[in-house]
Parts: C-alpha cells; structure tokens; sequence
C-alpha cells in the first residue's frame, strides 16, 4: 500500500522512474536499521498530521496509522 502511494505521489510529480524510486524506498526486505529508523520516524509524523488535521484520527498512534494502510482500509490517496 505505501508503495503504491509513493508511486502515485511520484507520478504526479511528473517523475519518469516513480515506481521503481518506490519499490527500491519501499523495498520489503533487506532494511537497514536506519531505514526501519526513517520508516517509524515518517509514522509518527503522518499520525501526527493526521491528528492535527482534525479528521478524528487518534493522536499518538501510529500503530493505527500502519495497520490502516497495511490492512487497505485507509487510502491516502482518496
């Protein structure tokens, strides 16, 4: 799922190689811990934008954050 939102984010940005720059950043093996570190670092954020947007989104959950996209319930892009 968040390879496939990468990919669309990439190609509305115009990039020629957005699905291969999100399958090399989403890749699903092979993490280094400083990519699983940037990973957890980029959920907190996104739950906290979320939470601040006021869309009822629970504050300080981004385990919530993950199973949503993991699971296919939320689509960032609708």
């Amino acid at each position: 799922m968040i390879r496939a939102h990468a990919t669309r984010v990439g190609a509305d940005m115009a990039l020629a190689t957005a699905s291969d720059v999100a399958a090399w950043i989403w890749s699903d093996s092979g993490w280094t811990s400083h990519r699983y570190g940037v990973y957890l670092g980029w959920m907190h954020s996104a739950t906290e934008q979320l939470a601040a947007a006021g869309i009822g989104w629970p504050g300080s959950r981004p385990d919530v954050l993950e199973l949503a996209l993991f699971d296919g319930v939320w689509n960032p892009a609708s």
